[in-house]
């Protein structure tokens, strides 16, 4: 399988998929308040993670990010 569980395709909206029913809908809910977010900080220069935060986060949470 991919890394991704959600994507917003251009034209067309989002796209989820899980091994259940129920991680696609966590998926979509996440993928929808990612939305949200970036619409809401749009032009506010949100102050970022660092790459050792983001890094922290990683090991603590066991994800994989690149």
């Amino acid at each position: 399988g991919g890394k991704r569980s959600a994507v917003g395709v251009a034209h067309h909206g989002p796209v989820v998929a899980g091994k259940e029913l129920e991680a696609a809908c966590y998926a979509m809910e996440e993928l929808e308040e990612t939305a949200k977010l970036t619409l809401m900080t749009r032009g506010l220069s949100p102050i970022l993670l660092s790459d050792a935060q983001i890094q922290g986060l990683v090991r603590k949470f066991d994800v994989e990010w690149d």
